[in-house]
């Protein structure tokens, strides 16, 4: 191996283990401010990864938006909703004992979902013989045809974030 191969996979090391550790301190940081800079790591050094594979254009797209839109914003919600948070995302619920079975079979349910669909009528990519060499039109084309339903999926967790931010969001009238 050459020098070159033993620092690209020092940097992958180095950039994953920096992805798991802040992953894993979104959900176990005691308070929800330290959760909201751990996801700005984590999403960061994602960036990192991609960037280790030389897709420049995912870089920019990962940390302009999920980076610099998404953990800020975020951030924003927490630092106007007042909440205290101790004991982390995890520390506070009161019906665990139902969200977890609950998760679990919700997650089951889409695995089995997805593993025995049949996905025949999903077009095959072909690549535009017109510049090709274009990174945003591969892209768009391979969101709009091979990755169709992770494009849709992901735009169905977004919507129920905006849901949960509006619940959160929105003040307890008296009865």
């Amino acid at each position: 191996m050459s020098w070159a191969d033993w620092f690209d996979q020092f940097a992958f090391f180095l950039v994953g283990g920096i992805t798991l550790v802040s992953a894993a301190g979104v959900v176990f940081v005691p308070r929800i401010i330290h959760a909201c800079l751990c996801l700005l790591a984590a999403l960061i050094s994602i960036a990192g990864l991609y960037g280790l594979l030389a897709a420049h254009l995912l870089v920019a797209i990962q940390v302009l938006v999920y980076a610099g839109g998404i953990a800020v914003l975020i951030l924003f919600a927490v630092m106007l909703l007042h909440r205290g948070g101790e004991g982390g995302l995890l520390g506070g619920s009161r019906n665990l004992l139902i969200g977890l079975p609950a998760t679990v079979i919700v997650w089951f349910t889409v695995a089995i979902a997805v593993v025995f669909s049949k996905w025949h009528y999903l077009p095959e990519f072909q690549p535009s013989t017109a510049g090709a060499s274009s990174d945003v039109q591969a892209v768009g084309e391979l969101l709009l045809s091979r990755h169709l339903l992770a494009f849709e999926l992901i735009s169905v967790i977004m919507l129920m974030a905006l849901v949960g931010a509006i619940i959160l969001a929105r003040e307890d009238r008296p009865e």
